[in-house]
């Protein structure tokens, strides 16, 4: 987003744009939007939004140049009604907005500049800063194989860490469990980053929901269920599983030949000794192999 940001702002400043601010804006919108929205579905959507607010606008204010108040009034109203809309619903949101930016230009713009003059610059600013953006991630490809599978094993590492304590002590202890937390939530947002930049889906997240589901089930069980008197034995051999799972996580995706390679070796299972505990450390195994039905 900052190298579209920034050929946004030089392209602004080199071209004889009206409004040079908007192809940064443009830019910046492309790459930023709801959850699971690729960039080039939030180009159109912001385009079409634009469009249609543009519309609204001359229809308005066609034969009639608002003044301060009225401005205020209506720019108050609008930006109002578009933070009540989801921001998922990008097309509603830029149908509100765009009145919003076009009568705060205007009303700082050097008299004789109306409104249709600046419609068809924000058009024209917008699309191009929306086309910059598209292309930007297209060049920049998503979120790096590398980082998806460090937040895997960092997630599998903090959980095995807690449930190892768990298991030896009865209790897995509010900084440790925190811990683990912290690395499940930054799991969950690589997830949702994997969503929000693909420009063409490559399957990642769908490889990588299982493993998020699992782990997020096995922490909540560490950190809430368990055996109510410590089983160290089962928490030493299960502890070891998991730390033999996040190690191999490192070398690749979910589902991935490296990662089954990794994986190939005997890996310790505990005793059966805490309810509930087998299944949900079987479920988190079979995620990251990749198999059906996992998590």
């Amino acid at each position: 987003m900052g190298l579209a940001v920034a050929v946004g702002t030089a392209l602004g400043a080199v071209l004889p744009l009206l409004h040079p601010s908007w192809v940064a804006v443009g830019a910046a919108a492309a790459l930023q939007g709801g959850p699971g929205v690729q960039p080039t579905r939030r180009a159109v959507a912001r385009l079409s939004g634009t469009v249609a607010g543009v519309a609204v606008t001359a229809l308005a204010f066609h034969s009639y140049q608002p003044g301060v108040w009225v401005t205020v009034a209506c720019a108050t109203l609008a930006h109002g009604a578009s933070r009540t809309v989801p921001s998922s619903a990008l097309f509603s949101r830029m149908l509100l907005s765009t009145p919003v930016a076009l009568l705060l230009a205007s009303a700082a713009s050097p008299p004789g500049t109306g409104l249709g003059t600046l419609a068809a610059y924000r058009l024209l600013d917008l699309t191009l800063g929306l086309a910059l953006g598209v292309a930007t991630a297209l060049v920049v490809r998503g979120v790096p194989s590398g980082r998806v599978c460090a937040a895997v094993s960092q997630a599998v590492g903090a959980t095995g860490a807690a449930l190892r304590v768990r298991l030896c002590t009865g209790s897995a202890g509010a900084q440790c469990a925190g811990f683990a937390w912290r690395r499940t939530a930054e799991l969950w947002t690589v997830y949702a980053s994997v969503l929000a930049e693909e420009v063409r889906r490559s399957g990642t997240a769908e490889r990588l929901w299982p493993t998020v589901l699992a782990v997020r089930r096995l922490l909540s069980w560490s950190v809430l269920g368990g055996p109510p008197a410590p089983a160290v034995e089962a928490g030493v051999r299960a502890g070891d599983q998991m730390a033999a799972l996040a190690t191999a996580a490192r070398a690749g995706l979910p589902g991935s030949d490296a990662l089954r390679a990794a994986l190939d070796g005997p890996v310790p299972v505990p005793e059966p000794a805490a309810p509930g505990l087998t299944p949900r450390l079987s479920a988190v195994r079979s995620a990251l192999l990749g198999r059906t039905g996992a998590g």
